[in-house]
């Protein structure tokens, strides 16, 4: 079945509905969204970034969206979790975006599908296999699922001038967190395809058609490589990456801006 529509036209918006809500009754002017937003899956994350940006709850959202508004040196961000999966974190972004939002960095975590991607490693996808649902209905089968190139870059550039090491290439995104089977992860490592996580081929495609750059960065969590799996939750490289990522996302948001 062909779950792609060309003519685009919802019945229920994202605009309509966070505005039915009951709790919503105020102006639509105080569900203001800033252009710019950090969209993380982590809650530690999100509060972590919060705290470094000496941000503040954006009230209006607060019983629905767990959202922020942080200051950098050029102006404020938006900080916004989302939950785990690519239909939650798709419709966190479409709601984002009908209140204003116009570029999004996600920050996420992955599974290693290659020996040489450690935990505590970052990953700069390329393009994200859909193995998810979301992704066809914003483009039909075939069409390739990319992040946004400016974005991207300056991902790879804020790195690079801090001599941080990465991986750049290909991810797997799925809905199915107890499907990753042993074939599927054989014929992926063949393929060359660095991680596997569930969020990033439906943000780029709900980016790539609604016209909103969305880009990302991943923090590998656990390893699949050997043909079982690892989790390394508790790893002090983990947690040394991650304090380095968020800092460099901080970095990441300025240029942004």
């Amino acid at each position: 079945m062909d779950f792609f529509d060309p003519s685009g036209e919802p019945l229920v918006t994202p605009k309509e509905l966070v505005k039915a809500i009951p709790h919503h009754w105020m102006d639509e002017e105080d569900l203001y969204v800033d252009p710019c937003v950090l969209i993380a899956v982590v809650s530690h994350d999100l509060r972590a970034l919060n705290k470094m940006l000496r941000g503040e709850p954006v009230d209006p959202w607060k019983k629905y969206r767990e959202l922020y508004r942080g200051y950098l040196g050029k102006g404020s961000v938006m900080l916004a979790r989302s939950p785990v999966g690519a239909p939650n974190a798709v419709a966190l972004a479409e709601e984002l975006a009908a209140f204003g939002m116009k570029k999004a960095l996600f920050l996420g975590y992955c599974g290693s599908l290659k020996e040489e991607v450690k935990a505590g490693d970052i990953i700069v996808p390329t393009e994200a296999i859909r193995e998810e649902g979301t992704s066809f209905h914003y483009m039909p089968p075939g069409v390739l699922s990319e992040p946004h190139y400016k974005i991207q870059t300056i991902i790879v550039d804020v790195l690079r001038r801090n001599k941080v090491p990465f991986h750049q290439g290909r991810i797997w995104t799925t809905d199915a967190l107890y499907r990753e089977t042993r074939g599927k992860v054989r014929r992926y490592q063949e393929e060359g395809v660095l991680g596997v996580e569930m969020e990033l081929s439906a943000l780029f495609a709900f980016g790539m058609t609604q016209e909103i750059q969305v880009g990302g960065i991943l923090v590998v969590s656990d390893e699949l490589c050997e043909g079982s799996w690892h989790p390394l939750f508790t790893s002090p490289y983990l947690i040394e990456g991650v304090e380095r990522t968020r800092r460099l996302a901080l970095e990441i948001l300025n240029e942004m801006l």
